[in-house]
């Protein structure tokens, strides 16, 4: 039977594919699900001072790490690569912040101060722009809301942060110039990303066509290195509201280092 028939990605033939591939990957699937009921647990009914900057914006971190965590699993899941990776990226993204948060106490200031310097960012687009399309925009525009934003950004020195700046504050710049680095060509249509649709035979050194379906060439390396990386952000999580999952997390990361073929540190 075919991989995938006329319904894609979404169902009819997909389904069984699907099914072959949890068989084939059980114990990181199954590690995977596990991890996720335990951060599920530690949201579950949680109530969060919302008074307290650190514990609401690291709470809404985690939340967004959960549900691209999430994501990705299903994505991976169906074999969709392309989709898994670009995922994998806004995911190390949230991931850099989080850690940089909790490493960085004065970080948190300038992250939640990156609004000031994106609302400048888009102000401007709209003002410079020259496509009759964006005239209605333009017109209802405050004249004075870029010079009140540029005051606000002088007057508290925001600088921008880049993500790869981000990266450094939480340890991972290893992390951003490998994984990271890699991970953009899915996010931006990189000519060399499309290499994953190409047809190619090793043994004739030649591009035989194109191709198009489910892969699971990179289950177990891209489940590997998100199940690590959300039981560090548990973790960490946990230790920024007082509570101890030290071990627990320990025991996902030894199970995803040996998915990874890696020896647990």
């Amino acid at each position: 039977m075919s991989k995938i028939d006329a319904n894609g990605f979404l169902e009819g033939s997909i389904c069984n594919w699907i099914a072959d591939h949890r068989d084939r990957h059980a114990t990181v699937f199954t590690a995977i699900r596990e991890l996720n009921r335990e951060c599920h647990r530690f949201l579950d009914g949680r109530a969060v001072d919302v008074t307290s900057e650190l514990h609401i914006t690291t709470a809404v971190l985690f939340a967004r790490l959960m549900e691209l965590f999430q994501g990705m699993f299903i994505a991976v899941e169906h074999g969709m690569t392309s989709v898994s990776n670009v995922v994998f990226r806004a995911y190390l993204e949230a991931y850099f912040c989080l850690m940089a948060i909790h490493r960085d106490p004065t970080f948190l200031r300038q992250y939640l101060d990156q609004l000031h310097v994106a609302r400048k960012r888009l102000v401007n687009r709209i003002r410079n722009s020259s496509s009759p399309s964006i005239a209605a925009l333009q017109e209802a525009l405050d004249e004075n809301l870029a010079r009140d934003i540029s005051q606000t950004i002088k007057e508290q020195d925001i600088k921008p942060l880049k993500i790869e700046d981000v990266a450094r504050r939480a340890g991972l710049h290893d992390v951003y110039a490998t994984a990271y680095t890699v991970l953009s060509g899915a996010v931006h249509t990189a000519a060399w990303d499309l290499e994953s649709h190409l047809d190619y035979d090793d043994t004739k050194k030649a591009i035989q066509g194109f191709q198009y379906g489910p892969s699971d060439s990179n289950t177990e390396k891209l489940l590997g290195l998100a199940g690590m990386v959300m039981a560090d952000a548990l973790e960490t999580i946990s230790s920024i509201f007082n509570e101890d999952r030290a071990q627990l997390c320990a025991g996902f990361t030894s199970q995803f280092q040996a998915a990874l073929g890696e020896r647990p540190a």
